[in-house]
């Protein structure tokens, strides 16, 4: 998943097998159940 080097937590969305969006650890630490997955359901939104 280059250019990301591996983390966790990390989520990554493909689409027809290419990597269109990645939420990285820095992104994600902190940050509440629910903001994250708002954050899923908009970057979702986008791309699929």
């Amino acid at each position: 998943m280059m250019p990301f080097p591996p983390s966790s937590p990390s989520a990554a969305l493909f689409k027809d097998g290419e990597l269109v969006h990645m939420i990285e650890r820095h992104q994600i630490e902190g940050k509440a159940p629910n903001m994250i997955a708002k954050d899923l359901a908009r970057v979702y939104e986008q791309f699929c």
